[in-house]
């Protein structure tokens, strides 16, 4: 496989023969993009970097049974966004989300149930972006307004809207889904 424009497709097929050089190709064409793109919902270099080698190395562990039955990238994307948001599930304190002072709190137990955590970020995950990466920056990160408006370079006004928009969406979100 020297042509180095071999298609993505093509170079999934000889990963399922064992081609550990097309593999690599792989790799070397997603590896930074889908890197950026796990950073812009997990907001930390090191964790986005673990995420996307999981990825890779799932891939490769799996590679005589994986059958992508779509274009390779629209999955890779979708698989790295299914393990950030179950690296951020894993990592994510859940207490901090009732202990808001923004209308939003739930009982302990409630807040540790696997129901409301799927029901979470199911609704997090909905969200428009920019209200995601501040909420998540806040909440999770647990990042100050001030702090989160010098690095995204708007408002703290902006910032505290967004949290609070946030906030009453996800309230919103789960309320429909009964939870």
């Amino acid at each position: 496989m020297s042509n180095t424009f071999t298609t993505d497709e093509k170079l999934i097929e000889a990963i399922g023969r064992g081609d550990y050089v097309s593999y690599n190709k792989l790799f070397e064409r997603y590896y930074a993009r889908l890197c950026q793109y796990v950073y812009s919902l997990l907001m930390d270099k090191s964790d986005a970097e673990d995420v996307v080698q999981d990825l890779f190395l799932t891939l490769w562990k799996n590679r005589e049974r994986i059958e992508i039955r779509e274009n390779v990238s629209g999955y890779l994307y979708r698989a790295a966004k299914h393990l950030a948001l179950n690296h951020l599930r894993s990592k994510v304190h859940f207490n901090n989300l009732s202990e808001s002072q923004d209308q939003f709190s739930y009982e302990d137990n409630r807040v540790e149930s696997e129901e409301f955590r799927i029901a979470l970020y199911g609704c997090i995950d909905h969200l428009p972006d920019r209200c995601r990466e501040v909420l998540l920056l806040h909440r999770i990160k647990g990042m100050k307004q001030k702090e989160i408006s010098e690095k995204l370079e708007i408002s703290v006004k902006t910032i505290k809207n967004q949290i609070w928009s946030s906030l009453q969406k996800l309230k919103r979100c789960l309320e429909l889904k009964g939870i």
